[in-house]
C-alpha cells in the first residue's frame, strides 16, 4: 500500500463520501497530495470550495487518515485512490467519484470486464429471488462479473447465483467492510472476499447509516456496463440506482412482473420508460458479446443441458490449516465437538495432537452460516423433502426459504432433486 494513498483518504474524510468537490479539486490541482499541500489562498482561488470547506481543510490533520491506513493494513484491506494506476476509469467518468476505496479481496481490471449490476427489493418474492439467482448464475457462467450491494433479497440472490456457477462477484457496501451488518450474510461476504471483492468508500468501522446506501449506489452503477432491476416497488432504492445508471450512460434492463404485484410496479415502469425487458441472461449478454468476445463465453443458456456445471464454493474454515497439516481434505476431518477435549482441533497440555480418524466422513462444522439456513439444514435428512413440506415445518416465507436453500448450496450442504425436493448434501 503506497504512502501516497494517505492524501486520498484524508480528502475523503474532509469532504465526505459522494462529494463532487473532491473530483473538481483533483482536476484543478492534479493530485490528492497537491490539494493537501495547497494553502488557503490557493484553495480560494480555485473557486470550488467555500470558507467552511477551507476551515475543514486547514483543521483536519493527517492523523485520522494514518489511523485508517494502519487499521486496513492490520485487517489485510487494500486502498486505492485516483492517484493509483489501478483506479478504474469507469469510476473516473462520474462527477462524484470516491477519492478512496477500501477493498477486501481482489479487484479485477474493471475497465476490461463485462460487469453487470443486479439490484432489487430487500423483500423479494420467491419469483424475484429465483429469477435473480438464475440470471446471475448464467451471467457469471458466461464470464460476466455480477455487481450488487450484498443486502437482503435480490442482492443476496445475485451474489449467490454468481458464486454457485464458479464466477466472480463484487459487493459494494454502504458501511465499513468489517462492520457487523446484515449478520445473516456474514458467510456470504466471506466467500465474496475470496472469490471477488468487497468494496466500500467508507473506512473500517463505519456504521450502516441510512443515507450511506443511496450514496454508494452510484458506485454500483459506475462499475457496471448495465444495471438489471429484478423486483422493485415504485419507491424502491433500486430505482435510484437505475436513475444514476441512466445519468452515467449505462444500459438499463428490467424483469417484467405481474401488473397486480406491487414489487413489479417499479420494474414495469422502467420498461414503459425504455428499459430493455429481460427473460434470461442471454438478453443481457447479447449487448456485449461482440464488444467483449475475449471475455464472454458463448453458451446456449436456454438449453439447461449445455450449461456450465455449477461449482460448490466453500468459505475458508478455521480448521483448513489442520487439514493441510495431515494432507487430507477438509471433508475428511472429524467434527470438532465443544465438550470433547480429545477431538481434532484441541490439544491437551503435554500430549501430542491425536491423528484424525481418516475413516470418518462426518461433515465439518460450517462457519458463518445464517441462523435460518441452520434451521433448514436441521430439517433435512437423506429422505427427499419437498419445498412445500419445508415451508410448513419451518413456518417461513417462500422467498426466505429459497434464500436459505441457495445458501446451503454454497456450503454444499443440500442436494437439489427433481420435483423441487431436497436432501442433506
Amino acid at each position: 500500500m503506497e504512502n501516497n494513498c494517505i492524501y486520498g483518504v484524508w480528502l475523503q474524510q474532509v469532504l465526505g463520501a459522494g462529494s463532487r468537490k473532491a473530483p473538481a479539486l483533483l482536476e484543478y490541482f492534479g493530485s490528492c497530495r497537491e490539494i493537501y499541500e495547497a494553502d488557503e489562498q490557493e484553495l480560494r482561488l480555485s473557486g470550488i470550495v467555500g470558507e467552511k470547506d477551507i476551515s475543514r481543510f486547514i483543521d483536519t490533520p493527517l492523523d485520522e487518515a494514518k489511523e485508517i491506513i494502519e487499521v486496513c493494513e492490520r485487517l489485510g484491506y487494500d486502498i486505492i485512490t485516483p492517484d493509483d494506476a489501478e483506479y478504474p476509469d469507469r469510476l473516473r467518468n462520474i462527477p462524484d467519484y470516491p477519492t478512496a476505496l477500501y477493498i477486501s479481496g481482489s479487484l479485477p481490471d474493471i475497465d476490461n470486464e463485462v460487469c453487470i449490476a443486479i439490484v432489487g427489493t430487500r423483500r423479494a418474492s420467491r419469483y424475484g429471488y429465483t429469477t435473480a439467482n438464475e440470471i446471475a448464475k448464467d451471467l457469471a457462467a458466461c464470464g460476466a462479473i455480477v455487481v450488487s450491494g450484498c443486502a437482503r433479497g435480490i442482492d443476496t440472490a445475485a451474489h449467490q447465483g454468481a458464486l454457485l456457477s464458479g464466477g466472480k462477484t463484487l459487493a459494494v457496501l454502504g458501511c465499513g467492510i468489517n462492520t457487523r451488518y446484515n449478520v445473516e450474510n456474514e458467510g456470504l461476504r466471506k466467500v465474496i472476499s475470496t472469490s471477488g471483492a468487497l468494496i466500500s468508500e467508507y473506512p473500517p468501522g463505519s456504521p450502516p447509516l441510512n443515507y450511506h446506501f443511496p450514496v454508494r449506489n452510484r458506485i454500483i452503477s459506475a462499475l457496471s456496463l448495465g444495471v438489471l432491476v429484478v423486483e422493485a416497488g415504485v419507491r424502491s432504492g433500486s430505482l435510484i440506482t437505475a436513475n444514476l445508471a441512466l445519468e452515467q450512460g449505462k444500459d438499463i434492463f428490467s424483469v417484467p412482473g405481474e401488473l397486480s404485484n406491487y414489487l413489479s410496479k417499479g420494474t414495469n415502469r422502467l420498461i414503459f420508460d425504455g428499459a430493455k425487458p429481460i427473460e434470461s441472461a442471454a438478453d443481457i449478454l447479447d449487448e456485449y458479446i461482440f464488444k467483449f468476445p475475449h471475455k464472454i463465453t458463448s453458451v446456449n443458456i436456454m438449453d439447461k443441458n449445455s450449461r456450465v456445471f455449477e461449482k460448490k464454493v466453500r468459505p475458508k474454515w478455521d480448521n483448513e490449516a489442520l487439514a493441510e497439516k495431515y494432507n487430507i481434505s477438509v471433508d475428511e476431518l472429524p467434527v470438532r465437538r465443544e465438550n470433547n477435549k480429545s477431538s481434532a482441533g484441541s490439544v491437551k497440555r503435554g500430549k501430542k495432537r491425536p491423528e484424525p480418524d481418516l475413516q470418518s466422513k462426518t461433515p465439518v462444522l460450517r462457519i458463518g452460516m445464517s441462523e435460518n439456513a441452520e434451521r433448514v439444514l436441521n430439517e433435512l435428512t437423506d429422505t427427499p423433502t419437498s419445498f412445500e413440506d419445508l415451508l410448513t415445518r419451518l413456518n417461513m416465507e417462500p422467498s426466505e426459504l429459497s434464500r436459505c436453500i441457495t445458501e446451503l448450496e454454497l456450503y454444499s450442504a443440500v442436494a437439489v432433486l427433481p420435483g423441487n425436493k431436497f436432501t442433506k448434501g
